[in-house]
């Protein structure tokens, strides 16, 4: 694939290197590509001291931690191994999505509950999907736009670097059957893609800045969290399905969609985008304590603090990375 023109020569090299890591984990075996993607993760582990303390930070902000002090450090060692190497192999499994048939998709991605999506999917009013940094959250994308028959968009902020955010934007779209919608366009591409009956699919387990969203429990804590999802749930009147994609052992994941949550009508309007936001969070909370060391513990969640209430920002989508 050749890189966009009139770009810089930064954004090329960038861009280049992207697209030869990809052939390379392509070009491997599968458990070799796999055991290189884990290796990455213990280098990166190593060379990115900063991203390893606001893991442990996170994780003593969680009641994920151990009470006692004495057990806190070996398990923060062991803890933080386990997530970099969820991520390294995450990255190698995202590369690797375009070798996978939809049938192969299929077989290592079975999914319960899928009867929830197949049925708000017959209706023709679109489904809006909302999942988190949890597991392999790109297997899952993979995995509605095979069962999907129109067009699945996942709904991102942009990546401060653009060579990666178009790579990952491309690399997205070739192996599934939908454009990034992105968050800074507003609610006009979204209800667009509803009323064409098609899939969106946000992550809702990131840092909402002042001004922006809501405090709701997660693992433990108050958590700012974005209302937008729950206020696009409100104006189009469409429920909201939970969902995740777990790794499993052999290489195997499990993926499983949740009854929806439908919008809170009864309500003002500003009460129920908050009371479906807590119920949104409660069941990421639900999916991360399943599987807890494939979560993104390394994004600073708790980051905005309770001081002053947080309301509800522009009506706009969450971001995703």
């Amino acid at each position: 694939m050749t890189t966009p023109p009139g770009t810089s020569l930064s954004y090329r090299l960038t861009f280049v290197l992207l697209e030869l890591f990809r052939w390379i984990f392509c070009a491997l075996p599968e458990p070799l590509a796999i055991f290189l993607g884990e290796r990455i993760g213990d280098i990166l582990r190593l060379c990115l001291p900063g991203k390893v303390k606001i893991l442990r930070n996170n994780l003593s902000r969680s009641d994920l931690a151990p009470a006692s002090h004495e057990e806190a450090r070996p398990f923060e060692r062991r803890f933080e191994k386990k997530v970099f190497r969820h991520f390294g192999r995450l990255g190698a499994e995202f590369l690797r999505l375009c070798t996978l048939s939809d049938e192969r998709v299929c077989a290592l991605v079975p999914v319960e509950g899928l009867d929830h999506f197949r049925e708000e999917y017959r209706k023709g009013q679109g489904v809006i999907l909302l999942t988190g940094h949890i597991g392999n959250w790109e297997m899952a994308l993979r995995r509605i736009a095979v069962e999907a028959p129109g067009r699945a968009h996942p709904v991102i902020r942009r990546i401060k670097n653009p060579a990666v955010n178009d790579f990952i934007d491309r690399h997205r779209r070739h192996c599934g059957k939908g454009d990034s919608i992105l968050a800074d366009l507003g609610p006009k591409p979204l209800i667009r893609a509803l009323r064409a009956g098609e899939v969106l699919i946000f992550l809702l387990d990131q840092n909402a800045g002042e001004g922006e969203g809501s405090f709701v429990p997660f693992l433990g804590r108050q958590a700012a969290t974005y209302t937008s999802l729950a206020r696009l749930s409100l104006m189009t009147g469409l429920p909201v399905l939970p969902a995740a994609c777990q790794r499993m052992a052999g290489g195997h994941f499990r993926g499983r969609i949740l009854p929806p949550i439908f919008p809170e009508r009864s309500l003002p309007p500003e009460e129920a985008a908050i009371r479906m936001t807590a119920l949104y969070g409660q069941a990421l909370d639900a999916f991360v304590r399943d599987y807890p060391e494939q979560w993104i513990w390394m994004h600073r969640r708790w980051k905005t603090q309770p001081q002053e209430p947080l309301s509800p920002g522009p009506m706009g989508p969450d971001p995703a990375s």
